[in-house]
């Protein structure tokens, strides 16, 4: 009977630990702290940008980089400070190149600010500023999203923009990266985050997770770029390719790729945005 006693005890003390529907909900709300939701949160000091009108070049770059004159400060929606030192060398854009046809022009006004916090911690020419790789890369690439938010852009185009550094940007301390991926097998991925936003215009975790996946499924399609890994929560056949830069045909059978319909293609975001907004440097 002790026994029983004692084992209807722990059955107690289980069902006690279980996480109730209020739980997930506080969970869910904590992590979707951002500045699309908490946007009193955020806030820019030394805005906006200040460049040196000393244009620089780098290898295969498209766009002209400009080292701050200022420093610049962001506070994020969870009240994390960032900070981008002066000499900080920033091109006004952060997209990767490989997205700018689906994603539309990455230079405007409204992005130099998130930009230059951006290229602070992970862009081409500041791996020797005391910031560079300074935190998990995930948690840069989110702070891309806040400070695009905070500097008067669209959340639906931020979080199209947030895809396209998660997909293509810089990563590190990771188990595998993106990098080996066919490029034209990454811009189809991109093709599927743009329209799922469009669509769905999703939470930011929600997309998030959805971004997960869509880099799990990837890696499962091409074993001999990836031998030694088993990313996968999902337990549908993929479709293997051989590595080729040739361009991603959508097979059929992918359309259950997140167990709704497939997201269809959109076209891609045309024009161009003057860098500077009518302003000397940025």
């Amino acid at each position: 009977m002790r026994r029983l006693t004692l084992a209807g005890g722990c059955l107690l003390a289980v069902s006690a630990c279980a996480p109730t529907p209020k739980d997930v909900e506080t969970v869910e709300a904590l992590s979707e702290i951002n500045c699309s939701v908490r946007p009193e949160n955020c806030a820019y000091e030394n805005s906006p940008v200040k460049v040196v009108d000393r244009p620089i070049t780098l290898p295969k770059r498209p766009y002209q980089f400009f080292p701050l004159a200022e420093p610049l400060r962001f506070t994020d929606a969870r009240r994390k400070g960032w900070f981008a030192p002066p000499g900080t060398l920033t091109d006004g854009a952060s997209i990767p190149k490989i997205f700018v046809a689906i994603v539309g022009s990455p230079t405007a006004p409204e992005y130099v600010n998130a930009a230059a916090i951006h290229d602070a911690y992970c862009g081409i020419g500041n791996e020797g500023g005391a910031n560079y790789h300074n935190g998990r890369w995930e948690d840069v690439h989110r702070m891309f999203y806040d400070a695009l938010v905070a500097s008067g852009t669209r959340p639906q185009r931020a979080k199209i923009m947030f895809a396209a550094v998660w997909l293509g940007g810089p990563r590190w301390n990771v188990l595998y990266d993106l990098e080996r991926l066919p490029v034209a097998r990454k811009q189809q991925a991109m093709r599927e985050a743009k329209s799922y936003v469009e669509r769905y215009d999703p939470s930011l975790t929600a997309l998030e997770q959805m971004l997960r996946r869509l880099e799990k499924r990837m890696i499962r399609e091409y074993p001999d770029l990836y031998p030694h890994q088993n990313p996968g929560d999902d337990d549908r056949p993929a479709i293997r390719h051989e590595a080729s830069d040739e361009e991603y045909v959508y097979e059929e059978g992918v359309e259950e790729y997140y167990g709704e319909e497939y997201y269809p293609n959109d076209p891609a975001t045309g024009g161009t945005v003057d860098l500077t907004g009518g302003n000397k440097g940025f």
